[in-house]
């Protein structure tokens, strides 16, 4: 074994030589070394468990990793108080009916889509979120800062969704009848709808399950949502 500096607070240590494992125990009156199989190495870091805390009922799936953790979310329709930029410096509070919004959250980026059911499961099919700020699905957050994806901070995160004023970017395209999603909201607001219109909804064959597979398992993606 090559020499190495043991941390002084250290309890213990974990050698990985080909084909075994040593588990070293030391201390002013202790010392031991063992051989350990790979099923007992395995099911020692398997009962290892960090407390989340209160998960929300809201959350769908969360994975946690050594690189980054995900986490897959949803919140019902309806009514939602935001803050849109319109152009000429114009800025307004609009209260307008939202739909079924689902987020998906990677290490410290975010994607947001629509549904047009009030259930979510992984078949549920994605659309576009009425909302602008969202490119190819990925939510910009402008220069605020945003937590790393962990069900404790998830609360956190769909609060400054709704918190930071929406801007002209990435407004077009991203309801059936509006050039500027901007307009279909503020048509809405003034309107005082309690429920968001499903046919406004560009939807996509790209399912939640589609969603989580492309993005967090790394395979194909469709960018258009």
């Amino acid at each position: 074994m090559k020499n190495h500096t043991v941390p002084p607070d250290a309890e213990a240590t974990l050698y990985f030589l080909p084909g075994q494992y040593l588990f070293e125990t030391f201390g002013e009156n202790r010392h031991g070394l063992k051989a350990l199989s790979s099923e007992q190495v395995t099911r020692a870091f398997r009962d290892l468990r960090t407390d989340t805390g209160w998960i929300d009922r809201r959350v769908l799936r969360y994975r946690e990793a050594t690189d980054w953790n995900a986490i897959l979310s949803y919140l019902p329709a309806g009514v939602r108080t935001i803050t849109v930029a319109f152009s000429g410096d114009r800025i307004e509070t609009l209260t307008v009916p939202l739909p079924t919004l689902i987020l998906l959250g990677k290490g410290n980026d975010y994607y947001l889509w629509a549904a047009g059911t009030s259930k979510v499961t992984q078949t549920t099919r994605l659309a576009v979120a009425p909302l602008p700020n969202i490119g190819s699905g990925k939510i910009c957050f402008g220069k605020n800062d945003v937590p790393e994806t962990h069900p404790s901070t998830l609360p956190a995160v769909w609060k400054l969704i709704f918190d930071a004023p929406f801007n002209g970017d990435h407004s077009v395209g991203r309801c059936q009848t509006e050039d500027d999603v901007r307009d279909l909201l503020a048509k809405l607001a003034a309107g005082n709808v309690k429920k968001f219109p499903t046919p406004q909804l560009i939807m996509s064959s790209t399912t939640v399950e589609d969603a989580w597979e492309s993005i967090v398992e790394r395979t194909r993606y469709d960018s258009r949502f």
